[in-house]
């Protein structure tokens, strides 16, 4: 049994690597896909815009890899390549859930900038041929919009 644990971890990480990738060990399947989310695909929930409300965006894409069986004795693994350097273009693969440290720049009546934080936070959902990604303003608000391109890459494990 501790074997094949280590044998699924080790599994998840070799696919890890690569975009749309399938590997079957000891009936263990691992697929990996890359998913490039642009502005345009992120759809609105929006509930009553008031705290507590369902309010965020989302976006569904098809995975025919998630079965029936990978939702009896599998699992779904996902990362978000984020950028930490803008100047240098360096980033990292992050697991979800993700929560982005967005900059907002807010002006008063006098002119006077002050920027702010705003979380946002990025999780999946799973379901038999899909996966929906969901951002989510952390008080409960109307989420900012998303402006730039999202590379999330999922691996579905299974038997």
């Amino acid at each position: 049994m501790k074997a094949k644990a280590i044998l699924v971890i080790l599994l998840a990480a070799v696919a890890a690597m690569g975009c749309s990738r399938k590997y079957i060990v000891d009936g263990i399947s691992v697929h990996t896909d890359d998913y490039q989310i642009v502005p345009a695909d992120w759809q609105r929930n929006t509930g009553d815009l008031e705290p507590g409300a369902f309010n965020y965006l989302y976006v569904t894409k098809e995975n025919q890899w998630i079965t029936p069986s990978v939702l009896n004795a599998g699992s779904v693994h996902a990362d978000v390549y984020v950028i930490y350097d803008t100047a240098k273009n360096l980033g990292a693969w992050t697991p979800l859930p993700y929560v982005y440290p967005l900059e907002i720049t807010e002006t008063d009546s006098e002119g006077h900038s002050t920027t702010v934080i705003a979380p946002e936070t990025l999780r999946m959902e799973w379901e038999e041929g899909a996966v929906t990604f969901i951002l989510q303003d952390l008080d409960g608000f109307d989420p900012l919009d998303m402006t730039s391109v999202m590379t999330i890459r999922v691996s579905v494990i299974g038997y």
